[in-house]
């Protein structure tokens, strides 16, 4: 009984080693491509995002609210509004 589990247990080691190898190697591969990325010789390294186009700051924007919530008078002088951009 006992050389039974002794084989049992030697056989299951015996597996686990090989899947941790691949394990390693995927560990080795993951590490390199972090040092790359670290040192900017990764994918697209240099290249720098564009800009953002802004707004003209000189101009007025007509921004349509038919449908959207608001707070006070349809008549009212000034219109504030609040927009988010999640991008």
């Amino acid at each position: 009984m006992k050389i039974a589990t002794l084989m049992i247990a030697a056989l299951t080691m015996a597996a686990c080693q090989s899947d941790t190898k691949g394990l390693e190697k995927k560990i080795d591969d993951l590490n390199a491509k972090v040092d790359r990325l670290l040192k900017g010789g990764g994918a697209g390294a240099g290249a720098q995002r564009p800009q953002r186009p802004e707004p003209d700051r000189a101009k007025t924007y007509a921004v349509g609210i038919e449908g959207d919530p608001v707070i006070g008078p349809a008549n009212a002088k000034i219109t504030l509004i609040e927009a988010f951009d999640y991008a």
